[in-house]
């Protein structure tokens, strides 16, 4: 008989590297020897997702069994199809069973009510600190004391998102005063939420008087709270490479206006949301400010409601800013949502815009578009 030809094992687990979104394949991998084993495991539970209590309990059952199992999952994501309404008690599981999973990367809270936290072990809580993604996507709380304990124990979170996340009540007694930790080592934080103020103020920025974010996305609803906006910027400071961000479409003179003076390192600019007119106060302000030689792109979309109102913009502001010699290499794009409407002509809302911005035409970094 021909002795049998063993493949070398580091070639075996690159052939099941290219089987990674074949399931059916990676089972039958699974149990075709134990060489093969940790390879076909580490794509079949690196990535699982839990839809409601059954699948809680079948795959806490699973970890039961198999307990080795545990270390090939890397992202964990939570979502409840029920109504957000009412609290599922499963969802209290949440972390133990994270503490079962020692080499756990990534949480998502998706589309869920989280009951309290507050009977629950700290050293329970304590295995959030292994996370270093963390993501809340249409999550509903009874207490911000229980958003503030759960990014509390994730303290090595390096990537944030924050959306659409609400709370009943604004704090909660039974947890005591709270006492400010060292900031997250985030690099990258996405914010969009009616609530974005308290959560900033009650638990990022007391400790934090810089932060080494990197990337910053915010769509901001709190017209009145432009000023803690302004303490997040000026603690990004020169980390700050990256920036999305969308304002509310009015302004009361009276509120303070957001400012880019401290984030110097800026490469990329992308402001979203402006309505003209009615957005003028804003923009202004961001670009009267903004001191960011290294800056690659910069991108703003437009409302635009009528073909008259273009003029209300200011472009000679930005035309003067970007055709200085620190922004040679900028290039500024512009994207125009033209309302419907008989009048509105987008070529004719193209020509006025490159009309009133000659020296970016000029130097061929001026780009427009408009639907």
């Amino acid at each position: 008989m021909a002795p049998k030809c063993k493949l070398p094992q580091e070639l075996a687990d690159q052939v099941i590297d290219h089987l990674w979104n074949d399931r059916c394949a990676l089972s039958a991998c699974s149990l075709a020897c134990h060489a093969w084993l940790p390879s076909a495991r580490t794509h079949l539970f690196r990535d699982q997702r839990l839809t409601g209590a059954k699948d809680c309990a079948r795959f806490e059952e699973l970890l039961e069994s198999s307990p080795d199992i545990a270390r090939y999952v890397r992202k964990l994501a939570i979502h409840e199809p029920m109504s957000t309404a009412y609290a599922q008690n499963w969802i209290n599981r949440v972390p133990s069973l994270v503490a079962k999973l020692d080499r756990l990367t990534t949480l998502e809270l998706i589309g869920l009510h989280y009951v309290s936290l507050y009977k629950t072990a700290p050293e329970t809580l304590a295995a959030l600190s292994r996370l270093t993604a963390l993501v809340f996507a249409d999550v509903y709380f009874d207490s911000f004391m229980d958003v503030h304990a759960l990014l509390s124990a994730a303290c090595n979170v390096r990537d944030l998102c924050f959306y659409r996340v609400l709370w009943l009540n604004p704090s909660c007694s039974t947890y005591g005063s709270v006492a400010p930790k060292a900031p997250p080592p985030l690099r990258r934080l996405v914010i969009d939420s009616w609530a974005s103020s308290e959560m900033l103020q009650e638990w990022l920025l007391p400790s934090a008087e810089s932060l080494d974010i990197q990337t910053l996305m915010v769509r901001w609803r709190e017209r009145d709270c432009i000023d803690v906006l302004n303490r997040l910027f000026r603690a990004c400071g020169p980390a700050l490479e990256s920036l999305y961000i969308e304002l509310p479409t009015t302004v009361d003179e009276s509120h303070e206006l957001p400012s880019l003076q401290h984030n110097t390192s800026l490469r990329s600019l992308e402001i979203d949301g402006l309505v003209v007119p009615g957005c003028v106060a804003w923009m202004s302000a961001l670009l009267a400010q903004l001191r960011a030689p290294q800056l690659e792109k910069l991108s703003i979309s437009l409302l635009v409601l009528s073909t008259s109102s273009i003029s209300s913009f200011d472009w000679g502001a930005l035309d003067t800013l970007l055709s200085q010699p620190a922004y040679a290499d900028t290039g500024l794009h512009i994207n125009i949502n033209l309302a419907l409407h008989s009048s509105n002509d987008p070529g004719a809302v193209r020509d006025a815009i490159t009309g009133h911005l000659p020296a970016l035409l000029e130097k061929g970094k001026l780009f427009v578009r408009c639907t």
